[in-house]
């Protein structure tokens, strides 16, 4: 094995130990009782070790849980109950929507700029496009944010409702979704 040894050092290597540490070994994860014993504190990571590696993946898992979720979400309120007229608590305010598409039409160019927007501004620096600029996404990131903006306050007395909970839906997803996997790397 070429690793290190657990107290750090290289296999063969002699340990210099210090005159106040004495014989007494502590862990990160454990605690000197005042007879001399150790009493290991709760791993909360699950694992074993102590390193928290798990606590990095486990936070992935969760947002790339609530990615898929609010994309689902989306979808279903898309479809359900602007499409379809669905009456769906929380989603829906139990009026009939009167312009079905417009309503659909509206929703999904909200969360298509609102999607953008938050890909240009979290990893838009990494696409090729910004090379020699990587700040000039957060640029792109601004205009179509403004545009949306402007969108919604066109819109809004027509779809209110509809563009809110798409914009907030594709924003917590997609920022969840971006986050995640910039985690991995």
């Amino acid at each position: 094995m070429n690793g290190l040894d657990i107290d750090g050092t290289l296999p063969g290597q002699e340990i210099e130990e210090d005159e106040e540490l004495g014989d007494t070994i502590r862990r990160e994860n454990e605690e000197l009782l005042d007879d001399g014993k150790s009493k290991s504190l709760p791993n909360w990571d699950g694992d074993g070790d102590g390193h928290g590696w798990k606590e990095d993946e486990s936070l992935r898992g969760w947002l790339y849980l609530i990615a898929g979720a609010g994309y689902g979400t989306l979808v279903v309120y898309l479809v359900l109950v602007i499409q379809q007229g669905m009456n769906i608590p929380i989603l829906s305010s139990g009026e009939e929507i009167s312009n079905k598409s417009g309503a659909l039409s509206t929703a999904l160019l909200i969360s298509a700029m609102v999607y953008v927007t938050i890909w240009f501004f979290m990893s838009g620096r990494d696409h090729s496009f910004f090379t020699e600029d990587p700040d000039k996404a957060k640029f792109y990131a601004g205009i179509i944010g403004f545009a949306s903006v402007v969108i919604i306050a066109i819109s809004w007395e027509d779809f209110q409702r509809e563009m809110i909970i798409s914009a907030i839906v594709t924003l917590v997803s997609t920022w969840s979704y971006i986050r995640s996997a910039q985690m991995k790397g």
